[in-house]
């Protein structure tokens, strides 16, 4: 059997600001899947590796990533990073050297020090088949795709419509909901669906207003990559954590993998976790993970008045949760 070619992208990426075409992004995609934890920095891809993946054929692969490399390097080598716990914007370059070589049809590539170095500590992360992603045609599709990707273990995720048309890098014609709708929208749906996920997804309004998106998604569970305790490479004391999440979840049953996905979305924060949980107890709340993963996921903590709790020990903070529910949504503006 012909071994799958798989890609790891990590959530900081799948959540970043860039605008690439698909053509570079399936470059992105080629890089991604060699890139390894070795000490290097320049690299070599054979694009006879990857030609046949694509479903349209390979008679005009090499003519379309020769120019897709120069443009990536000459026009759009650059990409954004938004640390919302920082309140910070990270500037990134993608490559400090990128060249296409005729003669043998490969890319040659130098990644910086810093870049390769978050990419590859970066925890979350998801692996996908290039199968997929080489042969979406829109570039949403690609970039809706990953996102969607690093929540199918949960079933949905929710985002506020104006930050994910920040992510996506839309034209100010998107702002209207009917235009993002048929241009992003449906077409990813119609491309992604065809792969190992599908989606549908729900408006969220204001008002008259739509100020959201709720995706629920569909793992068809016929890719099983990788283990995930492996390709996390979880040591003992992040399993000791997720047991610590285990337990946290007193009224609910989830399971190791499930604990670990919490655990990284709160930035191993045991007390934020406790506090969402047992808030989350008193809504009627179906899906309990991904419910906790969307709230503790770039939580901040309002002000609020100090308790004592005997919870390891810890201050414990009484929070408005409801707020900070809104907040998600962009509903309303975050306290100073």
């Amino acid at each position: 059997m012909k071994k799958k070619l798989v890609a790891m992208r990590p959530e900081k990426l799948i959540e970043a600001r860039y605008n690439l075409t698909s053509k570079e992004n399936d470059i992105i995609d080629m890089i991604l899947n060699t890139i390894k934890d070795d000490g290097k920095h320049v690299y070599k891809i054979d694009i006879e590796k990857y030609k046949n993946l694509f479903v349209s054929g390979s008679t005009n692969v090499y003519r379309d990533i020769k120019k897709a490399t120069k443009d990536l390097f000459t026009k759009h080598n650059k990409f954004i990073i938004k640390d919302k716990t920082a309140g910070k914007e990270f500037y990134f370059t993608w490559f400090s050297m990128l060249n296409y070589n005729d003669k043998d049809g490969s890319i040659y590539f130098e990644i910086g020090e810093t870049l390769k170095a978050a990419l590859l500590e970066m925890k979350k992360r998801i692996y996908y088949e290039l199968q997929y992603t080489l042969n979406f045609r829109s570039i949403y599709s690609k970039r809706i795709y990953y996102m969607l990707k690093s929540f199918s273990d949960t079933g949905w995720r929710i985002d506020n419509i104006d930050e994910l048309q920040y992510k996506l890098n839309c034209p100010p014609s998107y702002k209207n909901y009917a235009v993002f709708k048929n241009k992003v929208l449906v077409q990813a749906q119609k491309e992604i669906n065809g792969s190992d996920i599908s989606f549908d997804f729900t408006p969220i309004k204001t008002g008259k207003k739509v100020t959201g998106i709720k995706f629920l998604i569909k793992d068809s569970n016929t890719v099983k990559v990788k283990n995930e305790v492996a390709v996390t490479g979880a040591t003992q004391s992040e399993n000791d954590e997720a047991t610590k999440v285990q337990k946290i979840f007193k009224n609910h049953k989830i399971t190791n993998k499930e604990a670990e996905s919490i655990l990284k979305e709160s930035g191993g924060d045991l007390k934020v976790i406790k506090n969402c949980y047992e808030y989350a107890l008193n809504k009627n709340v179906k899906n309990i993970v991904g419910y906790i993963r969307t709230l503790v996921k770039d939580f901040k903590e309002p002000k609020a008045n100090v308790a004592v709790d005997n919870f390891n020990n810890y201050e414990q903070r009484k929070y408005d949760f409801a707020k900070i529910e809104r907040g998600l949504l962009g509903w309303e503006d975050d306290e100073d």
